[in-house]
């Protein structure tokens, strides 16, 4: 009655991409956690429902709407039956696409139409109407093709510098950061809220959280197993995995709620998708 599954963009597209998804659920209503995470471009092709971010916000899904990066666990509540097509964007494809600050627009919700234009509409259109996931992706493929054919080139070079200095360590040093970039602390800072969200240190934090809540789900045995010395103690992991998951680490092990269990699932026998979305 849920159903997920993964598929790659366009290889011409695919830099500023972490996948396409295909999400269904065959319920009158779905409810369900969902750990911090890049941006997101979804369209809605049945169901409607809201977000509830961190902190109480709630916001209404608009038909296609645009996610901004989010630092803390969210969850979601829909009315179904729910056929979603999802879009992961990279700080990338954030940074060639929508060209604002995205710290300015963590956990926000925007109306997808009114930032890319009718072009989005019609994209909806077209996959309701779609008889197959395949069909979906090659519109998917247009789509993006035709945003990012207007917009600048991202800073590719610091990208790939933070993406590998977040999936490298257990738990990434901000001042390694730094001495392998050349920047200063102040330009590191002002650079990664434009393009990721969040400064190093919050998103070292993220990641650290998001590769442990991972590794819990493989590792039968107790915590120190999973997160190693990447923690102070016991209590500093289980709170920071709950403000990143929305679940503590012996739920995340033993009792994950379905979506969690089946993103988690789907996504680790996923081919070929980037390295700072198998972290998660």
């Amino acid at each position: 009655m849920i159903a997920l599954r993964y598929f790659q963009p366009a290889p011409d597209v695919r830099r500023y991409l972490a996948s396409y998804y295909l999400f269904r659920a065959d319920l009158p209503h779905v409810t369900d956690l969902v750990r911090a995470d890049l941006a997101q471009i979804r369209f809605m092709l049945s169901g409607h429902g809201r977000y509830e971010f961190a902190g109480g916000a709630q916001v209404e899904t608009p038909a296609v709407s645009l996610i901004g990066p989010t630092m803390a666990a969210s969850r979601f509540d829909v009315t179904g039956p729910v056929l979603v097509f999802g879009v992961g964007l990279l700080p990338t494809g954030w940074a060639a696409a929508v060209r604002e600050d995205a710290s300015r627009l963590v956990h926000h919700v925007d109306d997808a139409v009114s930032r890319f234009g009718p072009i989005m509409d019609d994209a909806l259109d077209a996959m309701r109407g779609a008889t197959s996931a395949e069909t979906m992706v090659s519109i998917a493929d247009v789509v993006l093709r035709a945003v990012f054919a207007r917009t600048v080139d991202p800073p590719a070079a610091f990208t790939a510098l933070t993406e590998s200095w977040l999936t490298g360590d257990a738990s990434p040093s901000v001042d390694q950061l730094i001495r392998t970039s050349g920047m200063s602390a102040r330009q590191l800072e002002r650079l990664a809220n434009r393009i990721y969200g969040a400064p190093p240190k919050l998103l070292a934090r993220k990641y650290r959280a998001l590769r442990v809540a991972t590794a819990l789900c493989d590792v039968r045995s107790n915590w120190m197993d999973a997160a190693g010395d990447a923690f102070y103690d016991q209590s500093h992991l289980i709170r920071e995995v709950k403000h990143f998951t929305g679940l503590t680490p012996r739920q995340h092990r033993d009792n994950p709620p379905p979506v969690t269990r089946l993103i988690l699932q789907r996504r680790r026998f996923a081919a070929q998708m980037p390295r700072i979305t198998m972290v998660r």
